[in-house]
């Protein structure tokens, strides 16, 4: 399973999509499947630091 939330920690501050791969074990293309997104709409690497549990947003709500 794919730590989606620590490819894009790692990947905000700074580290390459190639270096991603390697350290946590993925394939750069999944890599790149899972940073599309974020890049589309926007979010480049070097922000102000974000947590985990800010890419993993709000928790789901439960009726």
């Amino acid at each position: 399973m794919v730590d989606i939330t620590g490819i894009y920690v790692h990947w905000y501050s700074g580290r390459s999509k190639s270096a991603l791969a390697a350290s946590l074990g993925v394939d750069r293309k999944t890599v790149r499947k899972y940073l599309a997104p974020a890049e589309a709409s926007g979010i480049t690497p070097g922000g102000p630091p974000m947590s985990e549990a800010g890419w993993a947003g709000p928790a789901p709500r439960r009726t």
